[in-house]
């Protein structure tokens, strides 16, 4: 769907129904067909790209073909329209039921510069199953956000982690030359290296600059192998760019423990725009490194089930995406380190500056013609796509523990995470979540709740605080566990408290009431089991697409 601007950037009104690819937005598409349980589930179409994607475009071609892409011809950045876009979707669709804004051309710094720049290419919950081949869940009637599609997708991944042990699989990948490989069309040296004339921006008017922040950067460690992280880099001049891996994350850990070995210079490969699959495991904790080595390019082609095209970077031996938009190469001076920052954290606050950081002189930039970079509005945009990342922890955390019956890291509100169980005996509320808060370091509000929540539901966890929590009783406070450094409320970083919350119905010998009510949703769905279902074929499209006035 085309929303045309003004040539000079003027807004434009974003609707539900025009954007999104749900309700009777599909059904004109001809892209919907109703399920047995009432539910829609979402063909696609056969005459654009399937998974496995074997680029980015291919990606963005499968989710326009699904209605989720809208195209701006013009925005204008220097005025922050891009950002204040992305906020008033994220107010009217949620963080994961926005379409993908795909902006052609952008007003930085005085100057019209070629796109496309797109964003939020991850926002939607049908991209999780689009990913995977398979197709989404629409369950509009409930909520504009399709935690259906979502949970269709961890399932999925599941099944993988089940078949192969536990773990996720791998293939590995298999080389091309430079000839057949895309993200070599162009090649930039010496003085025609320039990251400024391409379409990267500010984000926020207190950042410290323009940013690249989804480059998947690429290092490498004599014992544990490579390591595929996706690292903040704050453009600060045509060759230079910081590189901001935390203390703790892999990329960090690599480069500190090379300068202590006496070296004094990094080699670094940064992939921009690649395929889906390694974006995953660049963003997302997927390998594990407890037995050795885990090459991320072959889990990369495990999620995607057939092997990744890759090809050697220029000026070091990185083996890269050939499918790539843009790889950026060049070295980090591991003996000079500057200051980088303030940011736009990913808990929606503005981080503090950085005295000393790594940062990286480019030597080489090899991309495709008219390359399509991707912009995070971190904290507030979508990120990357969840289900793969979180399928092995609810994987794991089901074996550990029996009962659970559902579990959310929530990112909408980042520290908190609800976690629904099959009660069987006292006090197993709040033990499963002392169990989550000692063991995952960003749970720092851990709400558990009976089996008849909806974890995904903010107003169902608010509701089981207010009516099944007594909070002396159910609650267990610790004073320093690990936690998330970008936590802005942290004293000492790196360490933080942290609340345990028994949010289920309190039994007796838990000192809660002999009975306790039943609710009331439950009982009209056990007593009228049919009226859900009628009232959604009679009224469901007046429902989704009624607006006031």
């Amino acid at each position: 769907m085309n929303h045309k601007t003004p040539p000079n950037g003027d807004r434009f009104s974003l609707s539900r129904r025009d954007v999104i690819g749900s309700g009777l937005g599909l059904a004109t598409l001809g892209l919907t067909q109703t399920t047995s349980a009432g539910a829609q589930s979402i063909a696609e179409p056969t005459s654009v790209p399937k998974a496995p994607f074997d680029s980015y475009r291919d990606y963005i071609a499968a989710l326009e073909a699904h209605g989720l892409v809208v195209r701006i011809p013009r925005v204008n950045q220097d005025e922050y329209e891009a950002t204040a876009m992305m906020y008033r979707v994220r107010d009217q669709h949620g963080m994961r039921g926005g379409p993908v804004l795909f902006f052609e051309e952008i007003l930085i710094d005085g100057k019209w510069v070629k796109g496309p720049l797109i964003v939020n290419d991850c926002g939607h919950l049908y991209s999780e199953c689009l990913l995977f081949g398979l197709d989404p869940v629409d369950d509009e009637p409930v909520r504009k956000e399709s935690w259906a599609s979502y949970r269709k997708a961890r399932s999925h991944v599941e099944d993988m982690l089940a078949a192969n042990g536990g773990e996720y699989p791998q293939i590995p990948p298999v080389e091309v030359s430079a000839s057949e490989a895309p993200c070599k069309e162009v090649i930039l040296t010496g003085d025609d290296i320039d990251i400024t004339k391409f379409q990267f921006i500010k984000c926020n008017p207190a950042d410290a600059g323009r940013y690249m922040n989804t480059g998947m950067v690429f290092s490498r460690h004599p014992k544990y192998g490579l390591n595929i992280g996706t690292y903040r880099c704050h453009i600060r001049g045509p060759r230079e760019i910081a590189v901001n891996s935390e203390p703790g994350q892999t990329g960090n850990r690599h480069w500190t423990a090379a300068r202590s070995r006496g070296e004094t210079i990094a080699k670094v490969s940064i992939a921009l725009s690649s395929d889906p699959y390694v974006w995953i495991c660049s963003s997302n904790k997927i390998a594990n490194r407890r037995e050795g080595p885990v090459d991320e390019l072959a889990l990369a082609g495990g999620l995607a089930g057939r092997a990744l095209k890759v090809v050697k970077s220029d000026t070091n031996d990185f083996m890269v995406p050939a499918n790539a938009e843009m790889i950026i190469e060049g070295e980090i001076p591991l003996d000079d380190k500057r200051p980088e920052g303030p940011y736009g954290e990913m808990v929606g606050y503005q981080g503090r500056t950085k005295d000393e950081q790594f940062w990286m002189r480019i030597t080489r930039i090899t991309h495709r013609k008219n390359p399509w970079i991707v912009n995070n509005f971190t904290g507030l945009s979508g990120g990357s796509l969840m289900a793969t990342g979180h399928a092995r922890s609810f994987y794991k955390l089901k074996q550990d523990i029996p009962e659970v019956v559902d579990f959310y890291s929530d990112n909408r509100a980042v520290g908190v995470t609800f976690c629904s169980i099959r009660k069987t005996a006292p006090g197993q509320g709040l033990e499963t979540a002392r169990k989550i808060a000692e063991s995952k370091f960003n749970s720092k509000v851990v709400i558990v709740v009976d089996e008849d929540m909806d974890v995904m539901n903010q107003g169902q966890m608010f509701g089981a605080l207010g009516a099944r929590w007594q909070p002396y009783g159910g609650t267990e406070i610790f004073e320093s566990l690990p936690g998330l450094p970008l936590d802005p409320s942290m004293v000492k970083r790196g360490k933080t408290s942290k609340i345990a919350i028994d949010a289920t119905r309190r039994w007796p010998e838990e000192g809660g009431p002999e009975i306790f009510p039943r609710w009331n949703r439950t009982l009209l769905e056990q007593g009228a089991p049919q009226a859900f279902a009628r009232v959604d074929e009679q009224w469901g499209e007046l429902n989704r697409n009624w607006r006031p006035g």
